[in-house]
């Protein structure tokens, strides 16, 4: 899998870029001739795993070898199709639809799934910028480059192609990872993407810790067909799909818009309710994502020096059950709580990036967020599985001991309807206690479920060809 031309940048080999477009396209409304000849340009600039991974390999060793990033510089682009633009452009709609009937979420999309998410109020689809009927898309194209300048050499090139085949930009976002301090954070100031798991036939196994990627303390090696199809899953089998899926994956992308200045005056609030007496504010929002802003994990190491620090990831919660160093409610503890055998099967690959600028004090009320991407082979086993039954359900404890905790309070919401209390009731190791009640501040302001083709797929799909016929 680390030589493949088949899969997609991204999925397994990550874009790592510091600008990143995020453009929603619709296709014209003809007989999907135009989307055909649209994805027939991008078949020229799809970047694949092979070349990402070289490249990532590349630059790492450089920058370990100079102590500082290297001048290589490289574009990438990646390219999926939804529910509506697949049936635009591919040659036998109603069979495409037999084969997907067991993918129920992305047929219906990310909009129909809004509800049952939490995705209400604010959040609900009716006030997205994308993704919703007004503003329905067709593909979902990720342009990442490493400056700025060839972002836009590279977004001039497929504005044209855009143009000369009727596709209509629907909405744009532009990634920009932060700056100085920030570097490497999202705008509530914590340290992002620290945990991913490996994935095996990919990632190389650590010769001394069977089951982790070697190099990523606590990065469990988790079977390929959970994030790409046409491979082994942790069933044992490869995913139930039809053969023109192998080699893609199902992609989620959500627009989180994050108030920060809410979020700081939250924390602040709350910690100074706590019992018998006020926690730092520092603390309380440690406790609330489950590291510090370095990156430093609240829970222990299971190896004194791979497991701490910032970055740390060799950890799990098997002898913290009553959330009292690492709270239950922990924003990566209810994402993946580790130690429960069946987690394996929940993961997801994440890749994000911010957008907006970086939050410099008082009430700015200024656009920012996180551009959420992840990619599996099960919408409902995986992404929406961790959202509705692990982030916004308050009878889950990821513990062992039945520990009270809420929801999770970074990116969990309380389901209309639901029953329970979102209020996060937290009791430490030295005996301080208080039960944070506060609004959810990150509001989801655009959403797409989306998917990720093989290049083969992809070159069937532009040149009008039966995806049930063998090449």
């Amino acid at each position: 899998m680390r030589r493949s031309r088949e899969i997609q940048g991204n999925i397994l080999a990550a874009f790592n870029k510091d600008y990143t477009a995020f453009r929603y396209m619709r296709f014209p409304d003809d007989d999907g001739a135009g989307g055909r000849g649209w994805l027939s340009v991008m078949l020229n600039t799809v970047a694949v795993t092979a070349a990402v991974e070289d490249f990532n390999e590349e630059f790492s060793l450089s920058r370990r070898a100079w102590g500082q990033d290297p001048s290589l510089t490289a574009t990438w682009v990646g390219v999926s199709l939804t529910f509506p633009g697949l049936l635009q452009v591919v040659r036998e709609p109603e069979r495409v639809k037999q084969d997907l009937a067991p993918f129920g979420s992305f047929m219906k999309g990310a909009a129909a799934r809004a509800a049952d998410l939490g995705d209400h109020g604010t959040s609900a689809p009716e006030n997205w910028q994308f993704g919703a009927d007004g503003a329905a898309v067709h593909a979902v194209l990720i342009v990442a480059a490493d400056t700025e300048s060839a972002l836009n050499d590279k977004l001039g090139n497929i504005a044209a192609a855009d143009a000369a085949h009727g596709v209509t930009l629907v909405h744009q976002d532009d990634g920009r990872t932060l700056a100085g301090d920030l570097r490497g954070h999202e705008h509530f100031g914590y340290k992002d993407g620290i945990s991913q798991p490996g994935v095996k036939e990919f990632h190389r196994e650590d010769r001394d810790n069977p089951g982790f990627r070697e190099n990523r303390p606590g990065a469990t090696l988790v079977e390929p067909g959970e994030f790409v199809f046409g491979h082994k899953s942790e069933s044992g089998t490869p995913p139930e799909a039809p053969s023109w899926m192998d080699n893609g994956s199902l992609q989620v992308v959500r627009r989180l818009r994050q108030d920060v200045a809410g979020w700081n005056e939250a924390v602040v609030r709350e910690a100074g309710k706590f019992q018998p007496h006020a926690v730092s504010p520092d603390l309380l929002g440690a406790c609330l994502v489950g590291r510090k802003k370095d990156g430093t994990p609240l829970a222990q190491g299971q190896n004194p020096v791979t497991g701490v620090g910032p970055g740390g990831n060799d950890f799990t919660y098997e002898n913290d059950g009553a959330g009292r160093q690492t709270p239950c409610a922990a924003h990566i503890r209810r994402t993946h709580p580790r130690h429960f055998e069946t987690t394996q099967r929940h993961r997801i690959m994440r890749r994000g990036i911010p957008y907006g600028p970086a939050y410099t004090g008082g009430h700015d009320t200024a656009d920012r967020g996180l551009m959420f991407v992840c990619y599996g082979t099960s919408l409902e086993r995986q992404f929406e599985f961790v959202q509705r039954a692990w982030s916004n359900n308050p009878g889950f404890v990821p513990g062992t001991e039945g520990a009270p905790n809420g929801i999770d309070k970074v990116t969990g919401t309380l389901k209309q309807g639901a029953s329970g209390s979102p209020d996060a009731h937290i009791v430490l190791a030295d005996g301080q206690e208080g039960t944070v009640s506060m609004d959810r501040f990150v509001q989801t302001t655009g959403a797409v479920y989306a998917f990720t083709p093989s290049i083969s797929t992809l070159r069937r799909l532009a040149a009008n060809q039966s995806l049930h016929e063998k090449a």
